[in-house]
């Protein structure tokens, strides 16, 4: 096998400037629509799903609530069974509504278990080269946001939290192509599950590239993750 890479090595040497640099970008392009069909297009259609769930279900919240508002205020000109009924199954609704947002990060690896997994797997792939380990500010899952009348003409803006909390990390690590093929294998091969947010590869001088790898999980604690 050395010997093919030597004789491969041999022959590229043996090219025009220019025939090297056309063969030069054709390897470019070959790695990244390698790197865009095994792993990005696929991270990419994770997240886009994530962020729809999120979507309908807190549309769904902000829904029953508003309703809920609109049926109490009428109850206090007409306190009807029949209104009181609708009140009560429109607050279990919201009730299994939040229940399917919390569960959203069930079976997820912790907020505070997360660093120290992937410090595990950076430690066993010491080809790799470690630039840097940070971790994101925790965010809360928000509802949409929603325009609703004020006084004398005025509109306000009423947002509402979900409970729930965004918690990242973002690694930057470089090497070769197989190497970081390698590091995200290991990454996929760990026992917990948790989201993946952005891949971003770029060849930096090749076969060596860097790569940005932002993950996160999700929990019903603010706190911040540790290192």
């Amino acid at each position: 096998m050395a010997n093919v890479a030597q004789q491969l090595m041999e022959k590229i040497d043996a090219r025009v400037i220019r025939e090297r640099g056309l063969i030069f970008v054709t390897l470019l392009a070959v790695v990244f629509l390698l790197w865009s069909f095994l792993l990005q297009n696929r991270f990419d259609a994770e997240r886009k799903k994530l962020v729809s769930q999120e979507q309908q279900i807190a549309s769904e919240q902000k829904t029953l609530e508003g309703r809920i508002t609109e049926l109490t205020l009428a109850m206090a000109s007409d306190p009807a069974i029949a209104r009181k009924n609708e009140i009560a199954q429109l607050n279990q609704q919201i009730v299994d509504v939040e229940s399917r947002l919390s569960g959203l990060s069930q079976g997820l690896i912790s907020a505070a278990q997360l660093p120290k997994a992937l410090e595990d797997v950076l430690q066993k792939t010491s080809a790799i080269a470690v630039q840097q380990v940070r971790t994101l500010p925790a965010t809360e899952l928000r509802l949409a946001a929603k325009v609703v009348p004020g006084a004398n003409g005025t509109t306000n803006v009423e947002e509402g939290g979900t409970g729930v909390y965004k918690h990242g990390m973002l690694i930057r690590v470089s090497g070769s192509y197989q190497q970081l093929l390698e590091l995200m294998r290991e990454i996929e091969a760990l026992p917990w599950r948790f989201y993946w947010e952005s891949l971003d590869y770029q060849v930096t001088n090749y076969p060596d590239a860097t790569i940005d790898i932002r993950v996160f999980t999700l929990s019903s604690e603010e706190g911040l993750l540790g290192v």
